[in-house]
């Protein structure tokens, strides 16, 4: 059975305060509502590449 490591709890300088964290979820939110009624972005037309041989 293998050991599974232990995490390190991190400093508390290191943390994000509630606050960033409440404007990032907000954040989210929005972006998710903005692109949820959008349609995917049409995809490019291949163009044949130069060093393939065309049929004549």
């Amino acid at each position: 059975m293998k050991l599974q490591l232990t995490l390190l709890e991190a400093p508390p300088d290191w943390r994000i305060d509630e606050r960033t964290k409440e404007i990032g979820r907000r954040g989210l939110a929005q972006a998710r509502a903005a692109l949820q009624g959008r349609s995917p972005a049409p995809r490019p037309t291949p163009t044949p590449s130069d060093d393939v041989p065309r049929a004549a």
